[in-house]
């Protein structure tokens, strides 16, 4: 599953070409935007039949935890909220190297990183964890204590609020 707008900074069309290549594995997109058009077009002409965007949703916690990883592949992120809606209920975390993703996911403890661009390293990655139940459980249990531990809402308000004093 991805949440985002449908923007050029969130780089929905290398989630297609992931999906492409994924072909057994189906693909979510919650939100709406600007290339929501672009987008259905290239789903049909490229023929990629297991992206379903949804557009926005009021509950996306109840695709969340219909879901098994969560896939980012913005080309940057200021405090990827989507990210940590998926880590407070566990999902395992495949995003993009990127600011904003590597200040809120552990490489190898909590998700994985690909190179921006780099479809088969990002296959490689959705392929370790959905093949690996072992290790999907650990990503997913980091993931979600990563978020207790991090992101909680204490303390995000306490951090919010240190930053608009020292301001």
């Amino acid at each position: 599953i991805s949440i985002c707008r449908l923007v050029g900074q969130k780089n929905i069309f290398e989630i297609f070409k992931i999906a492409k290549k994924l072909e057994i594995y189906n693909f979510i997109v919650l939100g709406d935007g600007y290339l929501l058009e672009e987008a259905k077009i290239y789903l049909n002409n490229h023929n990629i039949k297991n992206v379903y965007l949804f557009g926005n949703t009021k509950d996306v916690f109840k695709y969340l935890y219909k879901s098994d990883l969560f896939l980012s592949t913005s080309l940057y992120e200021g405090h990827p909220i989507c990210i940590l809606e998926a880590m407070s209920i566990g999902l395992p975390i495949v995003a993009s190297e990127v600011t904003g993703n590597i200040d809120t996911i552990k490489n190898g403890f909590s998700g994985f990183f690909y190179k921006l661009g780099d479809i088969n390293q990002a296959i490689y990655f959705i392929e370790k964890i959905m093949k690996n139940n072992q290790l999907k459980s650990r990503i997913s249990i980091n993931s979600f204590s990563t978020h207790r531990k991090l992101f909680n809402t204490d303390k995000m308000k306490n951090s919010y609020k240190s930053l608009y004093l020292k301001y």
